[in-house]
């Protein structure tokens, strides 16, 4: 079940009412939580369809125009495609999801890491500590972060990574989610 929060999120996306910073945001948001993304389609249906219904006696009618418009924004809107590798962590910084593409960049699959702290599974001994303490302080701190760091796959080799965590907030500030977007960088070699 969907809390307040979620579902008034939920409504701003589908309504677009949401700038593009919370869209980006809200948008990893629906990659792991497949009941709030199924929420948004009904949303999103509900709104198609009361543009599209026919209007009651007396009533404003939609112009054809603005038919035309929502129906070619609909059909011409890109699918989001994640190259990225994405992970989730609940309040307590302990994984939740990752995608296939996160799992195939470290050689960790979710049931790895699910329920773990990342750090100590991935750091290692040529790890920058100082931006993995940069990161830590940011999550602690609830604060979005970038940060590019060498990281060890489940073999043994290391790669280089840009990680960017974004804190996913409720009303009150408190954390419901982190959101870790990393891209590995392949043009760079992890020494």
């Amino acid at each position: 079940m969907l809390n307040n929060f979620l579902q008034t999120q939920a409504a701003l996306f589908a309504s677009g009412a949401m700038t593009s910073q919370e869209r980006e945001q809200f948008e990893l948001l629906l990659e792991f939580h497949h009941e709030l993304r199924e929420f948004v389609i009904g949303l999103a249906e509900v709104g198609t369809a009361m543009c599209f219904a026919d209007h009651r006696p007396g009533g404003p009618a939609p112009s054809p125009q603005l038919k035309a418009r929502i129906a070619s924004l609909i059909a011409t809107r890109p699918q989001r495609v994640t190259p990225e590798g994405i992970v989730v962590s609940g309040p307590d910084r302990l994984v939740q999801w990752v995608n296939p593409a996160f799992s195939e960049m470290c050689g960790y699959s979710l049931e790895d890491l699910r329920g773990k702290n990342l750090g100590p599974i991935l750091q290692g001994h040529k790890t920058d500590w100082e931006a993995a303490d940069r990161l830590r302080r940011a999550v602690h701190e609830l604060v979005p972060c970038t940060e590019t760091i060498l990281n060890y796959h489940k073999n043994g080799t290391p790669y280089l990574v840009e990680i960017a965590i974004t804190p996913i907030l409720d009303d009150a500030g408190q954390p419901l989610w982190f959101v870790a977007r990393e891209r590995e960088l392949t043009d760079r070699i992890a020494a």
